[in-house]
């Protein structure tokens, strides 16, 4: 009797430390990749922007990663991102050389876009920033145009 009470806080034990055990990262690249060349095809190519860059990465939530980028006058800028897994808020953020912000996406979901038409040639900053995953994510980002 003694023996099966001890084998049943034990059970207990263990199945109460494995719910304080993180969340299983979400760390899937090729999704994130696969993601965004959906996208690309569907805003890019259909509507005649050519494609200039693209990127994958990984962040944590509530972490950024920021990309600087040169963006050229005249042009109409498409940055879009795509993050691997449920659940996932990504944001994107462009700011100028001053630290202006001239367009961001804060909708909550795992695709976010911004245009941009730059004022003026030079180096921009494109911030990508998990607002909400459980767990490391994987992102890809790209940069189309057209002019």
């Amino acid at each position: 009797m003694l023996r099966t009470a001890l084998s049943a806080v034990a059970a207990t034990a263990l199945v109460a430390s494995s719910l304080l055990l993180p969340a299983p990262a979400h760390a899937d690249p090729a999704k994130a990749e696969s993601c965004l060349d959906d996208l690309i095809s569907a805003a890019v190519v259909g509507n005649g922007n050519r494609l200039r860059a693209k990127d994958v990465d990984a962040a944590a939530d509530k972490e950024e990663v920021v990309y600087r980028v040169t963006l050229y006058k005249g042009m109409t800028y498409l940055l879009l991102g795509c993050a691997d897994g449920e659940g996932v808020d990504l944001d994107l953020a462009v700011f100028d050389d001053q630290g202006e912000l001239l367009d961001q996406d804060g909708s909550p979901d795992a695709q976010p876009f911004v245009s941009v038409e730059p004022p003026k040639t030079g180096e921009y900053v494109l911030r990508v920033m998990v607002h909400q995953a459980s767990a490391k994510t994987d992102f890809a980002v790209a940069v189309a145009y057209k002019n």
